[in-house]
């Protein structure tokens, strides 16, 4: 770890995670003789074995998570803004607060790594009261905005309450949605109307479609079974998008 040679002592850090494993104390300590290190080959190489890190060392890897996320290189901010995720299972304050600050973050990469984390954030502080989403929503990174339309167009299917909420919330932060309702009308043109009629004041909001009647057997395999679609539709409506 304290070889001169970066490309030696970067080869350490593939050994942490069964260096924590085999000793805690040791590992940590060599974790952080390597962090202190600041050539970029050993920032990027800790940063690739952050998640490793985390599930063996938890809150004694938030200080690595931290140093990362204030470093200039992409390549460490990339590998650890994907790391973020972790936090959620020590402190989902911490986490969410964490996702609220990245979401504002100069780097594009930095912030797509957030989108894949959107559904577990929204499941357990479902009122947003961060803003993250329209504080993505108005990214302006395609990227970004694509990932978030599906996130939102698959809530619109499953939790309408849900998704009024967020449309809500666009709203007051001056979103514009024009690229939503071009998706939703391409997907779901009945839908679609309905919650532009709604959003414009003009009618009730939608609310979810009748659940389709459940299959049922007598053990005669002489009848069809259901479709699909309707297979996928009556397992949304048993499990949902969000455990109210």
């Amino acid at each position: 770890a304290s070889d001169t040679e970066p490309e030696v002592a970067a080869r350490v850090t593939l050994c942490l995670a069964k260096t924590i494993e085999f000793d805690r104390d040791i590992g940590l300590e060599l974790a952080q003789r390597l962090h202190q290190r600041k050539e970029k080959l050993l920032r990027r190489g800790m940063a690739d074995v952050l998640t490793r890190m985390f599930r063996r060392l938890e809150w004694d890897a938030v200080p690595f998570l931290n140093d990362m996320l204030k470093d200039e290189d992409e390549g460490v901010l990339a590998a650890a803004s994907a790391t973020v995720g972790d936090l959620r299972f020590l402190d989902s304050k911490l986490w969410a607060d964490t996702m609220a600050e990245l979401a504002t973050h100069s780097l594009a990469i930095v912030r797509r790594n957030l989108v894949p984390f959107l559904r577990d954030y929204i499941e357990q502080y479902p009122e947003d009261e961060r803003c993250l989403l329209p504080q993505l929503w108005q990214d302006g990174d395609e990227v970004v905005r694509t990932r978030m339309r599906e996130l939102l167009l698959r809530m619109e299917e499953v939790s309408p309450d849900h998704f009024a909420a967020r449309l809500n919330d666009f709203r007051e932060q001056g979103c514009e949605l024009e690229t939503l309702w071009e998706s939703l009308t391409h997907r779901r043109p009945e839908r679609s109307s309905l919650w532009q009629a709604w959003f414009a004041g003009e009618a009730e909001q939608p609310t979810s479609p009748p659940p389709p009647p459940a299959p049922f057997s007598d053990m005669d395999d002489s009848g069809e079974l259901p479709s699909v679609e309707d297979a996928y539709e009556l397992l949304d409506q048993e499990l949902g998008f969000i455990d109210d």
